[in-house]
């Protein structure tokens, strides 16, 4: 067992009550330092807030289908023109800690799950010290740091609803597998499956994935020297229990795995290049300065941090943790946990670089591509950065126990430090967490007002980005063909991008989607876009921060609303004059098709095809290797959507003869369909929306969403907690008979 720990146990806390007195002291900690996000009516606001500019209407899309009794939302269509909702990795509807999404809107929510995760980080780092081997004041310490941490801070001053639950998951994860190192067994392994489950219900899987590469390193060296002293069964048992907890969690969460793996080709990520992938976050030597003051190159909060965004490249995890790494790397040099830890925070450091290996793991390392922003190496860092604080913390203790009279001075040294980090988190807590009122962040405009009054199923677009916050598009009622989210469809990219320039532009992955292509000619503005593919995308209305020119009488204005809140990312609440149009020709979400115009198929053919075609006229239909079906045309013919909710339409149609309907609902594989209750096939159609082939008659259309492969994944899942389960009980029923057989037989 020493291959890894070499940790004695001489320091480790009477576990009953110095647990409790450690986790109360966490409580109170938390409650004083960031009771504030609990004030009611209002919610965590800043300039900078992704939280406000994206993920309100992702919540309000949870809270919305709860309310109205339709359970988690497997598709929303509050952006993009619809995409997935439950297993989309930013949605994270299903994840334990987001629970209060479910029961409050997501403005009273946001500030409570904030404050669970800050609490959250404080017990995973206790725990992270308790799997080491310290003792009750380095734990406490490393408790305080990681609660107290800036970069925690400060995503949460970024809105990072959806990447702040792996920021406390992933060291849970690194405590439970360094606590199965030193004792594999059942319990050790259900910890390992409960916190690599609740990694991966984070959705947000890059530093899941960092992390799963440090931790193998970690076990490889641990089973080596097992196997360089001949102890195989310790080899065994190490590798078995590991491998037990991993294929729980796993399982656990293969219900959003599973689907997620089986649409991966059609998601936009999949296309990326290394420019992409830095995201101009590699950090530079100057950013070193940050280790020593967060703010050595300026703060967001006065614009003076020259680079993009200072929460992606400030490396500054405390000045006192900092120098308690410092004396751990070299006080506890002896200790095997140092040398992988310290390991651990230059190689990540390294990472967060732009040098040789990076771009090497970028080209060679299976998954490695699909994430971006390498900065973001930096929460690793920390990680280590407080594990060897802790261990620092350790050795001073244990040294000035060891004195004769020093005892008190180890306990003073603790209680200084832990009260020295707390006030200078609480003083960044309140520097960078702001409280403001709900109407602030998501007001209440006259554009909402007027285009809740049309009862029409029908889209909007928006020039502009500031125009309508995509964050408010599901608390306003609106489906949006814009949007902001790293998790979007291929297809419906190509489709905007045609939609915008008339030709494809820009292939890789991107996450805004924005209508910007605004000319001006003679003291007029003109929005550029191709009027044939709004039509066909179901938009009715426009809103613009300009009034615009419309040569060809496509729009007609249909009202100006003055004075307008905005939220411009990056800048804040702002006030502006806004235009609204009435699309004159735009097309029904069902609508009978006209010529068919059969694409190939490959990609290119598909959008040659759209390029090619006016879609007010004709339909692009992917065949799929077969014939398309005939489409004649009759002025009595009808399609009337019935019922309408994200993910499920039901449409009723009266046809004289056999035709091809047209869908304005985004093309994915989950998407089924029934005509009068018999399943029929759904064809791709105009690159990126749905038809049916209806034959002749009158006939009622269920279209209905499911994510890929979702009852085998979901049965997966089941089977999962049903093992996790047993094993628990398995685990607490051995526990009680070993503690029987502990008890002398006098007292029996």
């Amino acid at each position: 067992m020493k291959a890894i720990h070499d940790v004695s146990d001489h320091g480790s806390p009477r576990r009953g009550r110095h647990t409790w007195l450690a986790l109360g002291l966490i409580l109170i900690l938390a409650a004083v330092g960031y009771g504030f996000l609990w004030e009611v009516d209002k919610t965590p606001y800043s300039a900078h807030s992704d939280f406000i500019s994206e993920h309100i209407s992702t919540k309000q899309v949870l809270y919305d289908s709860i309310q109205q009794g339709r359970g988690i939302p497997f598709w929303r269509s509050d952006q993009f023109s619809g995409y997935a909702g439950l297993i989309s990795p930013q949605s994270q509807f299903t994840y334990p800690l987001h629970f209060l999404f479910c029961l409050l809107p997501p403005l009273a929510a946001a500030g409570p799950t904030f404050w669970l995760h800050f609490l959250g980080a404080g017990l995973a780092f206790y725990a992270v010290g308790a799997s080491l081997g310290l003792g009750f004041g380095p734990r406490v310490t490393m408790a305080v740091a990681g609660m107290f941490g800036f970069k925690l801070i400060i995503a949460t001053y970024a809105g990072w609803l959806p990447n702040i639950p792996i920021l406390i998951w992933f060291p849970a994860l690194f405590a439970a597998v360094f606590y199965l190192v030193r004792r594999p067994g059942l319990g050790s392994s259900l910890l390992v499956a409960l916190a690599g489950v609740m990694c991966l219900h984070c959705g947000h899987l890059q530093l899941f994935y960092y992390s799963a590469g440090f931790l193998l390193v970690y076990v490889a060296i641990a089973l080596a020297g097992y196997a360089r002293a001949r102890q195989w069964a310790d080899v065994g048992r190490t590798a078995g229990w590991l491998a037990a907890g991993g294929a729980l969690a796993v399982g656990g969460a293969a219900y959003l795995l599973i689907p997620l793996a089986a649409e991966a080709s059609l998601v936009s990520r999949s296309q990326t290049v290394y420019e992409f992938f830095l995201g101009n976050h590699a950090i530079q030597p100057k950013h070193l300065l940050t280790f020593l003051y967060p703010e050595a190159l300026g703060s967001p909060l006065d614009h003076t941090y020259k680079g993009d965004e200072l929460w992606e490249d400030v490396a500054y995890f405390g000045l006192i943790p900092l120098a308690l790494a410092a004396a751990g790397s070299v006080l506890g040099w002896r200790r095997k946990p140092t040398r992988y830890l310290l390991g651990g925070f230059a190689v990540s450091l390294l990472l967060s670089m732009d040098t040789p290996v990076l771009r090497l793991l970028f080209d060679f390392l299976p998954g490695f591509r699909l994430f971006r922003i390498p900065a973001r190496f930096l929460f690793l860092t920390a990680f280590f950065g407080l594990a060897l604080a802790g261990i620092g913390m350790e050795e001073i203790i244990e040294r000035l126990r060891r004195r004769p009279g020093r005892g008190k001075l180890a306990t003073i040294l603790t209680v200084a430090a832990v009260s020295l980090i707390a006030v200078e988190g609480m003083y960044y807590a309140r520097r960078y967490i702001t409280m403001a009122g709900h109407e602030l962040a998501v007001p209440d405009t006259g554009y909402r007002r007027f285009l809740a009054a049309d009862k029409d199923l029908y889209r909007v677009a928006t020039v502009a980005r500031a125009t309508v916050s995509y964050g408010w598009a599901a608390p306003m009622g609106m489906q949006l063909i814009n949007g902001n989210d790293s998790f979007n469809y291929r297809p419906y990219q190509l489709y905007f991008e045609l939609l915008h320039w008339g030709e494809i532009r820009r292939t890789i992955a991107r996450a805004w989607y924005d209508l910007v292509n605004v000319s001006q000619v003679q003291g007029a503005y003109r929005l550029n876009v191709r009027g044939d593919l709004m039509d066909a995308l179901n938009v009715k209305y426009l809103i613009a921060p300009v009034p615009l020119e419309f040569p060809d009488g496509q729009f007609e204005q249909a009202a100006v609303f003055r004075n307008q809140p905005l939220f411009v990312l990056y800048s804040g609440s702002q006030r502006a004059d806004l235009w609204l149009y009435r699309n004159r020709r735009f097309l029904p979400r069902a609508f009978w098709a006209g010529q068919l115009v059969p694409a190939g198929d490959t990609e290119d053919q598909i959008v040659e095809a759209v390029r090619r075609s006016d879609l007010r006229s004709q339909t692009v239909v992917c065949p799929n290797g077969g014939a398309l079906p005939p489409s004649t045309a009759s002025p009595a013919d009808s399609a009337t959507v019935e019922a309408f909710a994200p993910g499920r339409l039901t449409i009723s149609t009266a046809n004289a003869q056999e035709r091809f309907l047209a869908v304005s609902e985004v093309w994915h594989g989950g998407w089924r369909a029934t005509i009068d209750g018999k399943v029929v096939q759904v064809y791709r159609t105009n690159l990126a929306m749905l038809g049916l082939a209806i034959p002749a008659g009158e006939h009622r259309i269920e279209l209905v969403f499911q994510p890929l492969r979702w009852r085998l994944s979901l049965a997966i899942s089941l089977a999962a907690a049903g093992a996790f389960l047993a094993m628990i009980c398995v685990w607490v029923v051995a526990r009680r008979v070993a503690r029987r057989r502990q008890v002398p037989s006098s007292r029996r």
